[in-house]
C-alpha cells in the first residue's frame, strides 16, 4: 500500500486532543446540570421564589427529580411490616346506617365509639374530624367530653380559618370547643404541611411554629423521645410509608361500634384514627385524597385518615426519613459529574453504556442501602440516572465524532487498496495506525505480467504504457479485491496482495485461489492489442504484518519467509511454463473445489527450505479428474526416486495426451537430461534447486 498519507503521532495527538476537549466539556456539563437539579430540588422543599426563569426552571425540575428520588425508593423495596394501628373511617354507608346527614355528626355517637375503644383496650385514639364550635345541644359535647376523659388518651384536631389574599400557615387556628379541648389529653393542628404538586405528602407534618400537629401531640403523650423546644420540632422530617392505599386494618364506623362485628381484641393495643372516606366529616380543607410513593405507576390514593397515622408511627418509632443536607448533595453531584462526564468519553461506545447501567443500578442499591440502614435519603435520581444519561449520550456522541473521522481516514487509506467492504470493515475495527505490526497467518500473491519488458520496448510511448496497465489492472485487481484481498503493492507490472491481513480470515486460502484463478483468465483479454499473460504465486504462512517505515510516513506491508517464498513461486512459472503455482499449505484447504497437480519439491534462491508446490488446472465442477494428471504424478514419483528412464517415459506420455504439449513435463525432460548430462544423477536427492530467481 505505496505511501499512505497518514501522519501517526500527529492524528493520535489530535484525537487524543479531540477527546480531551469532549472529556472537558462533558466533566463540566454532567456537572453542572447536577448542580442545577438538586440546586432547584432544594429550592423546590424550601418553597423560595425563583430568581429568574431559569431558575425556575431547575426548581421545577428539580422538584420532580428529587419526588421521583422520594417514591423510586418505596416502589423498589417494597412494603414492610406494619407497626401497631387501626383506621375507622366516616363513611357515607354508616352515615346512612347511624341516621346522621350533613358535615356534623350527633357527638353522642362519637362518645359511643370512644367507650368501645376504651374497652376494647385501644392505646390512643386520634380524631381525624374537626369540632370547630360547640354541638347545638350542650348534652352531646358533655358526653364525648365524659367518654374522653374517661379513655385518657385521645386527641383531637383544630382547623385553619382560610380567607382570599391571606397565606394558608398565617391563617387563624379554630380549635376544638372548651369543654372538649379540657377533656382530651391534647390537640393539634390535622391539615398537612405543605402538600405537593402531585399532591404527595412526604414531609411529615408537626404543624406551624405555634401550635403543634395532632399527631406531635400524641407522640410525645405517648412516649416518644421528641424534642421540646419549637426549632427542633420544625426541623425537616420525611414521612417513611409502611405500604401502599389502605395497608392498614380499617372499618366503617358502624362496625366499629358493634362489638359482634369484630374479632375481640380487634383496637387491643392499636393507635386508632378517626377520620372521613368521603367528604362526609371533612375539614373543609377540601381534597383529602393524597397520592402515596407506592403508587408511582398507579392512580394509588391514600385518604387523610392514613397519612396521620403514618405520621404518628413516624414519630412514636423514630422511623421518619432524614434528606442529606443539601451542602453534601450538591459537592457529591459535583463530583459525580466531573467524573462521570469526564470519564465516560475515553470508553467506547459499548464501555461506556456498561459503565452507565453499573452507574444506575450502584445508585439505585446504595440509595436503598441508605434508605433502610441510614433512614437517609437524597435526590439519587440525578447523579443515579440524569447524569449518566447525558454523560452517555455525550460520551457516544464525542466518541462518535472523533471515531468518525478516525473511521474516514482509515476508509480513504485503505478504500483505494481493498474493496468497499473490507475498507468499512477495517474503518469500523481497531486498527492500529502506529508503525509497527503484530504476526498472523496470511496467504500472499505475487503476481507478473509475462513478457512486459518486451511489450514496453514495442509501444515505445509512455503514454499508451500507461493506459495498457490502467486497462490491465482495472480488469484483475477487481477480483482481488471481490475475494476479500488486501492490495499491499503496484511494482511496475506486478502486484502483491494479501489475504488474512489487516484482519483475520479463516477462509483465506480458498479466497486468495478464487482470485488468482478469476484474475488468471481476466488476463487472457488483450489490451492495446497485446494479449497479457499474468504469472502467480501463491505461499501461507505466519507474516509481520503493520505499517512499515518512518513515524511521518509508511506502508501497510507483510512481511516474512512466506512473502519471499511467494514472490520465488511467481517467478518459477517462467521456468515451469505454468501460470499459477501454489504451495502445499495452499492446495491442502483446497479439498476438490480445484484440479492441481503436483510439481515436485524445489529448494529457491536465498532459501534453505524444500517446498512442495502445484500447479492450480482449473475449477472441478464436479467433473471427472483428466487422466494425463495421475500419468504425471507417477512420472514425478519415478523422477524423485532417481528412475529417469521412467519419469522421460512418463513425461513423453503426459505430452502426448495433452494438445499442444506440456510445458512442466517438457521441464522435467529437459532437466532429467541435464543430470544424465553432468553425471549428478548418483547423488540425485529429488530436489530440484534454482541458484536464482
Amino acid at each position: 500500500m505505496a505511501e499512505t498519507a497518514i501522519h501517526p503521532p500527529v492524528q493520535r495527538r489530535v484525537r487524543w486532543l479531540a477527546l480531551g476537549v469532549a472529556s472537558l466539556a462533558g466533566a463540566l456539563g454532567v456537572a453542572g446540570l447536577g448542580f442545577w437539579l438538586v440546586g432547584g430540588s432544594v429550592r423546590s422543599v424550601e418553597g423560595g421564589e425563583a430568581a429568574s426563569r431559569w431558575a425556575g426552571l431547575g426548581a421545577a425540575a428539580g422538584g420532580w427529580a428529587s419526588r421521583l428520588s422520594y417514591d423510586l425508593l418505596f416502589f423498589l423495596r417494597g412494603p414492610r411490616a406494619l407497626p401497631e394501628g387501626r383506621i375507622v373511617y366516616l363513611d357515607e354507608a354508616s352515615a346512612a346506617r347511624l341516621g346522621q346527614s350533613g358535615e356534623t355528626w350527633d357527638r353522642s355517637i362519637h362518645a359511643r365509639l370512644v367507650r368501645r375503644l376504651t374497652r376494647d383496650g385501644a392505646r390512643a385514639v386520634v380524631f381525624d374530624v374537626v369540632f370547630m364550635k360547640a354541638a347545638a345541644d350542650p348534652a352531646e359535647d358533655a358526653d364525648l367530653a365524659a367518654a374522653m376523659a374517661e379513655n385518657g388518651q385521645v386527641f383531637l384536631g383544630a382547623a385553619l380559618e382560610l380567607d382570599l389574599g391571606v397565606q394558608a400557615w398565617q391563617a387563624r387556628t379554630l380549635p376544638p370547643p372548651p369543654v372538649l379541648r379540657r377533656a382530651a389529653a391534647g390537640w393539634g393542628l390535622i391539615a398537612f404541611r405543605p402538600i405537593d404538586a402531585d399532591f404527595g405528602v412526604r414531609r411529615l407534618s408537626t404543624g406551624l411554629p405555634q401550635i403543634p400537629s395532632a399527631t406531635w401531640r400524641a407522640a410525645v403523650r405517648l412516649g416518644a423521645p421528641l424534642p421540646a423546644n419549637e426549632e427542633d420540632r420544625a426541623a425537616e422530617r420525611w414521612l417513611e410509608y409502611y405500604g401502599p392505599a389502605d395497608s392498614f386494618p380499617s372499618v366503617s364506623y358502624d362496625r366499629a361500634l358493634s362489638e359482634d362485628e369484630l374479632p375481640p381484641g380487634f383496637f387491643r393495643d392499636q393507635i386508632v384514627v378517626v377520620g372521613g372516606r368521603s367528604t362526609i366529616g371533612t375539614l373543609l380543607l377540601g381534597k383529602d385524597d393524597f397520592r402515596t410513593p407506592y403508587g408511582l405507576f398507579g392512580r394509588s390514593f391514600a385518604k387523610g385518615p392514613e397519612v396521620h397515622l403514618t405520621t404518628l408511627l413516624n414519630l412514636l418509632h423514630g422511623d421518619w426519613l432524614r434528606r442529606l443536607e443539601p451542602r453534601w448533595e450538591l459537592a457529591l453531584v459535583l463530583g459525580w459529574g466531573l467524573l462521570l462526564g469526564g470519564g465516560l468519553p475515553w470508553l467506547r461506545p459499548t464501555g461506556a453504556v456498561g459503565v452507565a447501567l453499573l452507574a444506575v443500578a450502584g445508585w439505585a442499591v446504595a440509595a436503598l442501602l441508605l434508605h433502610d440502614r441510614e433512614r437517609l435519603w437524597l435526590a439519587w435520581i440525578v447523579p443515579g440516572a440524569m447524569q449518566p444519561l447525558v454523560a452517555l449520550g455525550w460520551a457516544v456522541g464525542a466518541r462518535y465524532f472523533v471515531e468518525e473521522r478516525r473511521r474516514r481516514r482509515l476508509h480513504e487509506a485503505f478504500g483505494r487498496y481493498l474493496s468497499p467492504q473490507m475498507a468499512a470493515r477495517i474503518a469500523d475495527a481497531d486498527v492500529d495506525l502506529s508503525p509497527g505490526g503484530r504476526v498472523v497467518s496470511a496467504t500472499v500473491m505475487f503476481t507478473d505480467l509475462e513478457n512486459y519488458s518486451a511489450i514496453c520496448e514495442q509501444l515505445d510511448q509512455p503514454q499508451r504504457i500507461a493506459r495498457l496497465l490502467n486497462t490491465y489492472f482495472t480488469r484483475t485487481i477487481g477480483h482481488l479485491l471481490e475475494s476479500d484481498g488486501t492490495v499491499i503493492k503496484y511494482m511496475g507490472d506486478a502486484v502483491q496482495a494479501v489475504w488474512g491481513a489487516p484482519l483475520p480470515d479463516p477462509d483465506q486460502a480458498r479466497k486468495a485461489v478464487h482470485a488468482a484463478w478469476r484474475l488468471h483468465l481476466a488476463s487472457r483479454a488483450e489490451c492495446e492489442g497485446y494479449s497479457l499473460r499474468t504469472r502467480i504465486g501463491l505461499h501461507r504462512g505466519e507474516v509481520l504484518a503493520g505499517n512499515l517505515g518512518s513515524a511521518e510516513r509508511f506502508d501497510f506491508a507483510v512481511i516474512g519467509t512466506p512473502v519471499n517464498l511467494a514472490s520465488r513461486f511467481e517467478g518459477l512459472n517462467k521456468y515451469l511454463g505454468t501460470d499459477i503455482l501454489l504451495s502445499e499449505s495452499i492446495r491442502s484447504e483446497l479439498g476438490g473445489e480445484f484440479f492441481t497437480r503436483p510439481l515436485g519439491r524445489f529448494r529457491v534462491a536465498g532459501s534453505q527450505t524444500v517446498q512442495t508446490l502445484h500447479e492450480l488446472l482449473g475449477p472441478a465442477e464436479g467433473a471427472p479428474e483428466p487422466a494425463w494428471i495421475g500419468r504425471f504424478a507417477r512420472a514425478l514419483e519415478d523422477f524423485q526416486r532417481g528412475d529417469f528412464g521412467a519419469a522421460a517415459l512418463g513425461f513423453r506420455e503426459v505430452e502426448r495426451q495433452r494438445p499442444g504439449g506440456d510445458r512442466p513435463a517438457q521441464f522435467f525432460l529437459e532437466r532429467i537430461a541435464a543430470l544424465q548430462a553432468s553425471g549428478r544423477s548418483a547423488d540425485w536427492s529429488g530436489v530440484v534447486e534454482f541458484a536464482h530467481k
